[in-house]
């Protein structure tokens, strides 16, 4: 009986640390890499939707809609290419909703691709 009890006390005491890190997203363990991201910055989110857009959608317009922008949504990136708002010399400022571009949801732990959208 004193086996059972110390068996299970050492597998309460390895599963705690594991839990107690709620702040990184959980990711599998990849190339015995536990937890590490493989789309962790803004700029990789960016530059894998250049390459996707690039392939996917050619008619993207970069002149009209120069900024990707990559927000961080927790466990995924949410990436698109808007027109940044404009201000005018009377102190007005312009601003382009939807516009019919490229959108995508880019999983941070494994780089999913697991929502592909256009603009409206």
């Amino acid at each position: 009986m004193a086996v059972r009890v110390l068996a299970i006390a050492v597998s309460i005491s390895v599963a705690a640390p594991a839990l107690a890190d709620e702040q990184t997203p959980p990711c599998p363990v990849l190339w015995g890499e536990p937890g590490r991201p493989l789309v962790s910055t803004a700029e990789t989110a960016k530059a894998i939707f250049i390459a996707v857009e690039a392939d996917f959608f050619p008619a993207a317009d970069p002149e009209q809609y120069p900024e990707v922008v990559a927000e961080d949504e927790g466990e995924w990136w949410s990436v698109f290419r808007h027109r940044p708002p404009e201000p005018q010399p009377d102190g007005t400022v312009i601003a382009t909703f939807g516009g019919g571009q490229l959108s995508l949801k880019i999983a941070k732990c494994d780089a999913r691709i697991t929502e592909v959208w256009f603009t409206r």
